[in-house]
């Protein structure tokens, strides 16, 4: 294309690209997942043990159908320490233990998910709350009639 047909205002470096979402995404999701991490290991160890019973139906299958979480202590030259494993009970007192830690990651997958909804929630209510009526304008003079 010769330079007598070219023109100056258009741009040739034009991008069909979609364009890039800000770091603050990133950063809100690492903040949840970090929040609902701290959060993962206060409540199901300090607060509620038995939040664990929860997962019920990802882990008991049948005829394994009673959640029980029971916790271990024991004291060693250490100090005491205390193990929380949920069980799955069938009806004549057989069982199956699934342990601590795959009950604890489906916990901290819902609790991620619940902040996330949570956070969604309160953006769209930001951007969507109705706008303040405006204040009517005050009248600087007064006439008499």
């Amino acid at each position: 294309m010769s330079e007598e047909y070219r023109s100056d205002r258009v741009d040739e470096h034009v991008s069909d690209d979609a364009p890039r979402r800000s770091p603050g995404i990133l950063a809100t999701l690492a903040a949840i997942v970090c929040v609902t991490g701290i959060l993962g290991f206060l409540l199901p160890i300090a607060i509620w043990p038995g939040e664990a019973e929860l997962t019920a139906p990802l882990f008991c299958d049948a005829p394994y159908t009673e959640p029980i979480v029971v916790s271990d202590t024991f004291h060693d030259s250490e100090g005491r320490s205390t193990n929380y494993s949920l069980y799955c009970v069938g009806e004549r007192g057989q069982y199956t233990e699934e342990g601590f830690l795959r009950p604890w990651l489906a916990l901290w997958a819902l609790h991620t998910v619940i902040g996330i909804v949570l956070v969604m929630m309160g953006r769209a209510w930001r951007r969507w709350r109705p706008a303040k009526p405006a204040e009517p304008a005050k009248l600087t003079e007064s006439t008499e009639l």
